[in-house]
């Protein structure tokens, strides 16, 4: 008795066991809570569908076996079907199983091969079953993130992509990574100008005066591309400038802290000699496509304001091109011209004389460093 009650007891759980799949993943809660998302998604781009189709069958939805079990595979083909049935045209039918077994053999071989329909097997079925078009897709599960699922309506016989969507569901604890709104910068650069200097004495310039100021300059900018995708940035810069190099003049000089006074070899900085505003527009030649923050060259155009010390505030309008070694440093050069009208310069120390000074030409710009987070 006792041994009849131990069989019966198998018999039922080998029974009860065959209600469970046997391929099941681990995984498969995870794939089919976001499935379920994506289900919601679907039916409203039905009625985007040609009303005119007769007939539509769902026929295959490719997974990967890896993530996604068999019996869970069929039962998302299962809840697709029955969504497509909520089109009152095209009437949606079921494709049957097609046979897709290959019988092989050689006088000394025999196999059989299980392999994918064929276009032509489609179609035979479907001019069978009058289908004018079937519905395929592709579902792809990132574990632990998102599944992705694209499905495609193609016409029978030609596989004319008549309807295409692809729909996706992430993982409510996924924590996407934070786009930056705007890239910052921090710039230091040399930037020459011409000078054309006239005074009433020609002894008062040096013979070494090169008719040109140089400036060292430090701009503090931010910068963004016009949209993602697009190579197309603009960027601003406020920026801070001294003189290393002035306009030299013999047995005399400038009262100190004005635009034209040079600072002499010892490097002491004094009040800046101007305070700049930049924008530049900045469009990509060759994109480097490993860094989707910078290129190996672009071009810009830029326009300069310079509020000066003790002269009138002048302006550049510039073009040249930029350099992103990497994701954070870079190196640009560029030329502009500098418009600026004639004035009188500051006292002239120890004559009290003033020269006719203006700024103008080409101006010079190197930024020898872009540092970018």
């Amino acid at each position: 008795m006792r041994k009849q009650i131990i069989l019966f007891a198998a018999f039922v759980l080998s029974v009860g066991g065959s209600w469970l799949p046997v391929n099941a993943r681990p995984g498969d809660d995870d794939v089919l809570k976001l499935a379920e998302e994506i289900f919601q998604q679907i039916p409203r781009d039905l009625s985007e569908i040609d009303p005119q189709l007769g007939r539509i069958a769902v026929y295959r939805l490719e997974t990967d076996n890896k993530f996604i079990s068999a019996s869970l595979q069929e039962h998302i083909k299962s809840r697709l079907l029955e969504i497509m049935s909520q089109l009152d045209q095209p009437r949606v039918v079921s494709l049957p199983k097609l046979n897709t077994l290959q019988i092989s053999s050689t006088d000394t071989t025999f196999s059989i091969l299980n392999s994918l329909p064929t276009p032509e097997d489609v179609w035979r079925v479907g001019k069978k079953l009058r289908v004018d078009a079937f519905l395929e897709g592709n579902l792809t599960y990132i574990p632990k993130k998102a599944l992705l699922v694209d499905l495609r309506l193609n016409r029978i016989g030609t596989n004319e992509v008549l309807w295409a969507k692809s729909y996706s569901a992430y993982e409510k604890n996924l924590k996407l990574p934070k786009i930056n709104p705007l890239r910052k910068s921090i710039n230091a650069g040399l930037e020459i100008f011409n000078v054309d200097v006239t005074v009433p004495t020609d002894s008062l310039i040096s013979s070494d005066f090169s008719n040109r100021l140089i400036q060292y300059s430090a701009y503090v900018g931010v910068y963004q591309y016009v949209t993602p995708k697009s190579r197309l940035r603009y960027e601003l810069r406020l920026g801070l400038s001294y003189l290393s190099e002035g306009i030299q003049l013999n047995n005399a000089s400038f009262g100190k802290n004005s635009f034209y006074y040079d600072s002499g070899s010892t490097f002491q900085f004094g009040r800046p000699s101007s305070f700049n505003i930049r924008s530049l527009l900045t469009s990509a030649i060759a994109e480097n496509k490993q860094n989707p923050a910078g290129d190996w060259l672009s071009v810009y155009l830029s326009i300069t304001r310079y509020f000066a010390v003790n002269m009138p505030d002048i302006t550049g309008f510039g073009i040249g091109f930029r350099s992103d070694i990497n994701a954070h440093f870079s190196v640009s050069a560029g030329i502009a011209v500098v418009v600026g009208k004639e004035f009188s310069s500051g006292r002239i120390l120890p004559t009290n004389e003033r020269a006719r000074i203006k700024v103008s030409g080409l101006h010079y710009d190197i930024q020898f460093l872009q540092f970018t987070f």
